[in-house]
């Protein structure tokens, strides 16, 4: 077992979303942030920096880009071009930015990231929903039914790589389907790809690698915030090969900001300085990954789900009735409801925590489901 991830941190009183706005008694695993400390190493940069008493204006340093290239061609041998790497303030924001690429409306898949699927309609933009094929054994593109859905004017087309909240990491030939897929339709792909280091069953693979239209044909969005576990911390990355695009995302996201001078410091300590520790948290998470889905099968055999690749974060319906509203009031624990991502009757849960936490959900929730030895609903 890695080791120093089942410390518990009192959290309460850091004006922390997940658990300052929890309920007496409640146990929250909804909001994706990690209840273990942050990578030391960026801890130990931001005390460092903390130490020179003026914190002014700060220019992005070649430092920051190389620590982000660097890391890339490391973990996917492709190296970036540095003039492609765009540092933004974050992922969100840009997603709403981008939807006014080509003046259209944009298609994407559900059950899907909230934040993504509202982006584009928060900035005045038509989303096209479309659901994602379950053959039970995994999620994956119903592409027969994206392009009936397609509108004439429709110019984008939002993947979520590894894919929230269903976990899974797209296979090379998925990803070939989909850069097909845009090519035959004249779309541009926006590629979130914030979760790519917490994988657990194979390596990640960057949409812009597949193939040559990919390259010239996406914008894909990079972050240290989940993997690291500072999601707090505004940073990311847009990696923009095709330099019209660039020059267009730049002239539309003029207004979001750079990032900060600790922002810059967590980021380079991330990329550059935390492989260990990343290293252990994700073995931490694969057996946090692997005791839940064996406790769900043995404690709840009509649940359903699908093994988790990527993320730390389990996509369950554990039956009719049994919402994230009934969750929380009858068992104390807060999960998110489907709803939000597309995905009616299911909730997402937070696995990246100490252990124990696991285990005491799992008890709530099978106290909460079976009554007198008889279920409630379903």
């Amino acid at each position: 077992m890695a080791q120093g991830f089942d410390r518990h941190f009192d959290r309460h009183d850091t004006d922390s979303i997940k658990w300052d706005l929890t309920r007496e008694g409640e146990l929250p695993m909804f909001i994706a942030d990690m209840d273990f400390e942050s990578a030391p190493a960026v801890r130990e940069r931001i005390e460092k920096r903390l130490k020179h008493p003026v914190y002014g204006y700060t220019r992005t340093p070649d430092e920051l880009i190389e620590s982000f290239t660097s890391w890339f061609k490391g973990e996917y041998e492709y190296e970036p071009k540095k003039e492609w790497v765009v540092p933004i303030s974050g992922i969100v924001p840009a997603l709403a930015v981008v939807s006014n690429l080509g003046g259209g409306s944009s298609i994407t898949v559900t059950p899907n990231y909230h934040m993504l699927l509202d982006a584009p309609e928060k900035a005045g933009n038509k989303m096209i929903r479309v659901p994602l094929r379950n053959d039970e054994e995994y999620y994956t593109f119903d592409f027969d039914a994206l392009s009936k859905a397609l509108l004439p004017d429709t110019k984008l087309f939002y993947l979520c790589n590894p894919q929230n909240p269903v976990g899974r990491i797209y296979k090379h030939d998925e990803l070939e389907d989909v850069s097909r897929f845009a090519k035959e339709n004249n779309l541009v792909v926006i590629s979130d790809e914030i979760h790519c280091e917490l994988v657990y069953d194979r390596r990640h693979i960057p949409f812009l690698t597949v193939d040559e239209f990919a390259k010239e044909n996406s914008i894909s969005f990079y972050a240290p915030g989940k993997t690291y576990n500072i999601p707090g911390v505004s940073l990311a990355f847009a990696v923009i090969p095709n330099e019209f695009l660039r020059k267009e995302f730049n002239r539309l996201s003029y207004a979001l900001g750079h990032p900060g001078v600790f922002n810059i410091e967590a980021g380079i300590a991330a990329y550059s300085q935390s492989k260990v520790w990343r290293l252990g948290l994700i073995e931490y998470l694969r057996e946090n990954r692997d005791y839940l889905e064996s406790e769900l099968k043995r404690r709840f055999p009509d649940a359903v789900f699908t093994h988790t690749e990527a993320t730390y974060l389990q996509w369950i319906n554990f039956g009719k009735g049994i919402d994230a509203d009934f969750l929380r009031k009858n068992a104390k624990v807060w999960l998110t409801d489907g709803k939000d991502f597309g995905g009616e009757g299911y909730v997402r849960l937070n696995f990246g925590c100490p252990r124990d936490y696991i285990t005491e959900a799992l008890d709530r929730i099978e106290s909460a489901v079976f009554k007198g030895g008889e279920k409630k609903y379903g």
